[in-house]
């Protein structure tokens, strides 16, 4: 009997424990009950909104959602402010109801609903509806009246909420001029009167095509479209008017992204500038139809020359994917190889990882100091050839190669070629016979030999 009682009771353990996991842990907690009944908007999901409307005695504002993006549809077709939208869904999924009035028992006038001040229509994502009637300020605070679809009691709430709904158009715009990162962009063209650069982007690579041909600096290009990505509208230009006196009729600069997604190709020109409180900023077009007034940072990564935008590392690489290093230099050379963690020499000798990593890495960073010179007519001082991994998709890069040079004079700039570049570069001597000299100081220090001891 004690063992079927214990069996019996443990069926029960059981069977309560399932529904706890199954069905009451979803429920809401006796305070989660009690702060949802204290909702205006009560099984309100913000995520399911897809509409929202927002009219007044004087203006009437229409915004919808389409893919991840809100857009103002009225009263003008405009990207939203997500921020805006977002804040206003929030200060309504957050309003509580501080009294609850029968309606029967007031009179709608008194508490400014008989016309309301503001009416907000929601439309969701399974196409139902709802309508908030907001009334005016009540008297002796600021707080509001809400009647909600049209139900037979008012809510009296903090009228808070309402400077987060009853924007200008304005407002409601999204400031933001361009959205888009570095990974994202196939090209970027830029001109000017006189000058076209045009650089191309190849996974991590990019790859200069105007006003000549040459490895771009990618840092450059990246800083450019991140000054791109922080532009914020300052001031909106509705109606332009006289293009010339905003300089749009012959821009300082016309830019061009395209997106490596396939979407459309982004158009900037910026014009005429102007000082607001001290601050520059700059006309700006996006487009053909939109017209505002920016900060004025982008323009000075913009005025750097365009030979300048080739990159001035000779050959920059990610030396963590190195896989191979060949280096020669006075007839004395050394191959190695990457593998399992561990750099090792042609003999089998495990070689010494920090004296190899140091010679990747100044490779990885030399700087050219002048480019496009005559063909060397000194002695060579040694050559460098890295190998890197394969890619799962792609297979392995292709290895590069660097021949240096000595200089023309005593004290000068060494010279260098390099594979991927057809451009012969000055670099620092010092650097240079640092990376192909002293080719025994890549294997491991020996070990010190223990001192004999009379027994």
């Amino acid at each position: 009997m004690k063992t079927k009682n214990l069996i019996i009771l443990f069926a029960v353990v059981v069977a309560v424990a399932a529904y706890i996991f199954l069905f009451e842990r979803h429920r809401p907690t006796t305070d989660e009950a009690k702060a949802d009944a204290e909702k205006v908007l009560k099984n309100f999901d913000i995520e399911q909104v897809q509409e929202i409307i927002v009219e007044d005695s004087s203006s009437s504002v229409r915004l919808e959602k389409t893919g991840d993006a809100w857009r103002l549809r009225e009263p003008i077709d405009y990207p939203a402010s997500e921020s805006a939208v977002s804040t206003a869904l929030g200060s309504l999924a957050d309003l509580e109801a501080d009294r609850r009035l029968p309606l029967s028992e007031v009179d709608p006038s008194e508490y400014g609903l008989d016309p309301p001040a503001v009416s907000i229509s929601l439309r969701f994502a399974d196409d139902s509806e709802r309508m908030l009637s907001i009334g005016g300020e009540l008297p002796l605070g600021s707080n509001r009246a809400v009647r909600v679809d049209g139900a037979d009691e008012i809510a009296v709430t903090a009228g808070w909420f309402v400077s987060d709904l009853q924007r200008s158009v304005d407002d409601w715009r999204s400031r933001n001029v361009v959205d888009v990162m570095a990974d994202d962009v196939a090209s970027i063209d830029i001109r000017t009167d006189e000058d076209v650069i045009r650089a191309v982007r190849d996974g991590d690579r990019w790859q200069l095509l105007e006003p000549l041909e040459d490895v771009a600096d990618a840092d450059h290009l990246t800083s450019l479209v991140s000054d791109l990505n922080s532009l914020q509208i300052e001031e909106f230009i509705d109606d332009p008017g006289d293009l010339d006196e905003i300089g749009m009729v012959t821009p300082e600069y016309e830019l061009t992204v395209v997106r490596s997604d396939g979407a459309g190709p982004l158009r900037l020109l910026l014009g005429a500038t102007r000082e607001v409180d001290g601050a520059a900023q700059v006309a700006c077009r996006r487009g053909e139809d939109d017209y505002f007034w920016v900060a004025d940072g982008v323009r000075k990564r913009l005025s750097k020359a365009p030979v300048l935008w080739r990159s001035k590392k000779v050959a920059p690489f990610d030396t963590w994917n190195a896989a191979s290093l060949e280096i020669s230099a006075s007839g004395d050379s050394v191959t190695l190889g990457y593998d399992d963690m561990v750099w090792t020499l042609d003999d089998g000798i495990e070689a010494d990882m920090t004296a190899v990593q140091d010679r990747l890495r100044a490779l990885a960073d030399l700087e050219a100091s002048d480019y496009d010179l005559m063909q060397p007519l000194t002695a060579e001082m040694g050559a460098v050839t890295v190998g890197f991994r394969a890619d799962e998709d792609e297979g392995a890069p292709e290895a590069l190669s660097f021949r240096f040079f000595s200089p023309l004079s005593e004290g000068g700039k060494a010279m260098v070629q390099v594979s991927n570049r057809s451009t012969l570069m000055s670099v620092d001597t010092a650097t240079v016979e640092s990376n192909v000299g002293n080719l025994e100081a890549l294997r491991p220090p020996p070990v010190a030999e223990e001192p004999e001891t009379d027994e």
